[in-house]
């Protein structure tokens, strides 16, 4: 039900190839902070960027001189 609401605000924030994988990070927060989310649309269109961000970096994978755990 939360997933019917989120993902059409979401879609009008991230491109859309990312709009349901952006969708399903939302949905995997706490109940009430997803519902806040739905009703606070500067609150939202942060945490999109925030989740944006964080595929972007996670695509680009490691950065030269980082160190790798083995």
């Amino acid at each position: 039900m939360l997933e019917e609401h989120l993902h059409p605000l979401v879609g009008r924030l991230a491109p859309t190839n990312q709009t349901a994988k952006v969708t399903r990070m939302l949905l995997e927060m706490d109940q009430s902070e997803v519902i806040h989310l739905i009703e606070s649309p500067e609150e939202l269109k942060m945490k999109v960027a925030e989740a944006m961000r964080f595929l972007r970096e996670a695509s680009q994978g490691p950065a030269v001189g980082d160190k790798i755990d083995s």
